[in-house]
């Protein structure tokens, strides 16, 4: 889903944490707002000591609006400014499971997943929200992470959505967000297996990941102590082992505000046979801020339920028909002011075309009267054309041994010249320079030939320029 603003929203056990990303240029994505809201539960008053002795305290009840999401996701609607989200809980309230299949079921997948969920849910016959997303893909299996939201969990949240008036556009898995956004800094996808335990606000997550690609994804819960924190890993160790195959792990990162002791670090070590290296979250909404980024990237992993997909999709169809409707009630406006205001409207244009054609007219006139005194005195300034000039250029080019018998001018079409010479050659190169004139378009010429007196005789024809198109 890519567009121009993405809101996601991780649902943590002590607080809803937020953040807004905005589009930046062509492919960059920027943080513009952020917020993190608490669950917070409000203590009953203290009882009053002047109400009468023995009388029952009377029992009040919570109503959905003042159940601490429905206010958290109030609150962070009205700051964010929010319409449609996307939602990212965490492993503690989900079915999840990594599973292998062969190539071959690769159309199948979703079937697959969602009879593989049913059999990992404790309560039989629970309706569940199953989705799956592709880790890794290779030429004999595919690796997929499959997820479930059980009834329970979305009926919590769907009222407290609905209170609000939010639509779900996407429900992501929050350590998915987080294994995006510690991808980078961790370089989480160089070869080799790794343990990323992680310490968030729900708890303990663990991921066990090789070669980039989880293999096994869990969440542990609040531990309180390192004697259970030892035997989770040690179960979850053994589950990635079944699946994925035995392979040392090269490192344990650890992920947490605050490092773990020596004597957990230790036991890990000795547990898994790796180094163990604390590191700070990057960024306290590191989660939100990965569930964002995937959805940008188009991640496949959508546990939304059908009714909240059909609330959205209703909504939708809610606003194209109102968008519709006002578009009809504009149109129809239009139309009828239209309808009672053209003939006005008409009757003002025509006039107004009327009075402008007269003023261009005048103006025309003006110009074309203008036009035709300019075109009068350049005809008798011009001597370009004019008789003497011609026979000056053509008595200047003329040999000595040239004799012109006749000149015949022409006003609209050139000039003809009768001659003599003595010599051939001395016809032919008073004929190139004729040529040479720009004036003339066309220069042609007959002779020379011999009179009885030995002369050569010659006749030159020179049009002006544009006599050919005339």
């Amino acid at each position: 889903m890519k567009q121009s603003e993405v809101l996601a929203w991780v649902v943590e056990r002590t607080a809803l944490r937020g953040v807004r990303y905005a589009a930046r240029g062509r492919d960059g994505w920027q943080k513009s707002a952020n917020g993190v809201w608490l669950l917070q539960t409000e203590e009953a008053p203290p009882a009053d000591p002047t109400e009468e002795a023995g009388a029952a305290p009377e029992e009040g009840t919570v109503v959905d609006a003042d159940k601490p999401l429905a206010r958290a996701v109030r609150e962070a609607k009205s700051a964010m400014g929010a319409r449609q989200v996307v939602l990212a809980l965490p492993l503690s309230r989900l079915l999840v499971q990594v599973m292998k299949f062969p190539s071959e079921m690769r159309d199948d997948l979703a079937d697959a997943v969602a009879l593989q969920m049913d059999k990992l849910s404790p309560f039989a016959g629970e309706e569940l929200s199953v989705s799956h997303e592709v880790l890794s893909e290779g030429e004999t299996d595919i690796w997929v992470l499959g997820a479930a939201m059980p009834t329970v969990v979305f009926e919590e949240i769907s009222t407290a959505l609905k209170l609000a008036k939010l639509h779900i556009t996407r429900t992501d898995i929050a350590c998915l967000g987080w294994f995006r956004t510690l991808c980078g800094p961790l370089n989480l996808m160089r070869p080799g297996r790794r343990v990323l335990l992680m310490d968030m606000d729900d708890g303990w997550d663990l991921v066990v990941i090789d070669h980039g690609v989880p293999v096994l994804m869990r969440g542990l819960g609040v531990i309180p102590d390192t004697e259970t924190l030892m035997r989770e890993i040690t179960l979850s160790f053994m589950s990635a082992e079944l699946e994925a195959g035995t392979l040392t792990p090269s490192e344990v990162l650890v992920i947490s505000a605050a490092p773990p002791t020596a004597e957990q670090s230790a036991q890990i070590t000795e547990l898994l046979g790796a180094p163990v290296r604390h590191h700070l979250p990057p960024d306290e909404d590191g989660g939100a801020d990965g569930v964002a980024i995937r959805t940008y990237e188009a991640a496949t992993m959508d546990l939304t339920p059908l009714v909240w997909r059909n609330a959205v999709k209703e909504a939708r169809i809610n606003r194209r028909v109102m968008t519709g409707v006002a578009l009809a009630v504009v149109g129809w406006a239009l139309f009828m002011g239209t309808l009672f205001s053209v003939p006005a409207i008409y009757r003002q244009m025509t006039k107004q075309t009327r009075d402008k054609s007269a003023a261009h007219l005048r103006a025309h006139k003006q110009v074309s009267d203008m036009r035709d005194r300019v075109r009068l005195i350049q005809s008798y300034m011009n001597y370009t054309n004019s008789a003497l000039e011609l026979l000056r250029i053509t008595t200047e080019r003329l040999p000595d041994d040239i004799t012109l018998h006749a000149f015949t001018y022409s006003k609209e079409d050139g000039i003809k010249i009768t001659g003599e010479a003595d010599a051939p050659n001395l016809v032919y190169d008073y004929i190139d320079a004729v040529k040479n004139e720009s004036i003339f378009e066309t220069v042609t010429y007959t002779g020379p030939s011999t009179t009885g007196r030995g002369k050569q005789k010659f006749e030159i024809d020179a049009k002006f320029q544009g006599t050919q198109r005339r």
